[in-house]
């Protein structure tokens, strides 16, 4: 009897496939420039058909951002598992600190990417953009729980939530280029040298 393959197996298989993609075409992105590759370079490195690339992703945009980045759901998800643990910029560090550790689960390809979206401005928009999404949703969560009532609480929200950005960014620029410190230990003493007195 012909042995057929489960839903499961075929999924975990085109992940298979797709992260592969991702990593040849990242590799190139971060040897030649993001710009100067095209679609044709990174089959003929991967050894597959325009056709197939196109299965996996829509663009080259797609390889760098893929299903990787954390929505704004999911961080938002994440950053409620520790509101409520110590103060408000404590809870964004806890987040921002889980981020990265999965990051440093995978520091080649991330390292990779990071490097990609800081030399390529159009990149580094698009990365900005999911910042602005993140930050639609992350605010009212923090506002609501510093000075409740307090028409001052958005301001201070944003603010808070703009300083953590910067601080992970910061962090993360400095790991793409180091070989040293996990990202996550980056992240701890970046967010450490801010201090915001009643968040």
């Amino acid at each position: 009897m012909r042995e057929t393959t489960t839903p499961g197996l075929r999924m975990k298989t085109r992940q298979a496939v797709t992260e592969a993609l991702a990593d040849t075409a990242l590799e190139l992105f971060d040897t030649t420039g993001f710009d100067q590759v095209t679609v044709a370079d990174i089959v003929a490195a991967a050894g597959i058909s325009q056709r197939s690339f196109f299965r996996y992703f829509s663009n080259k945009e797609d390889v760098v951002f893929g299903d990787r980045i954390p929505s704004a759901e999911e961080v938002r998800d994440e950053l409620l598992r520790h509101l409520g643990r110590g103060t408000a910029w404590d809870a964004m560090r806890a987040t921002f600190h889980e981020a990265a550790q999965q990051m440093d689960g995978d520091s080649g390809h991330w390292k990779r990417a990071a490097r990609v979206i800081c030399n390529t401005p159009g990149l580094r928009a698009r990365y900005l953009e999911k910042h602005l999404a993140w930050a639609g949703i992350l605010v009212p969560e923090i506002a609501s729980r510093i000075d409740p009532g307090s028409r001052d609480a958005t301001l201070k929200a944003q603010t808070m939530l703009n300083a953590a950005l910067g601080c992970f960014d910061v962090a993360v620029a400095r790991w793409a280029e180091s070989d040293t410190d996990p990202l996550a230990a980056l992240v701890d003493e970046v967010f450490a040298f801010v201090q915001i007195p009643g968040a």
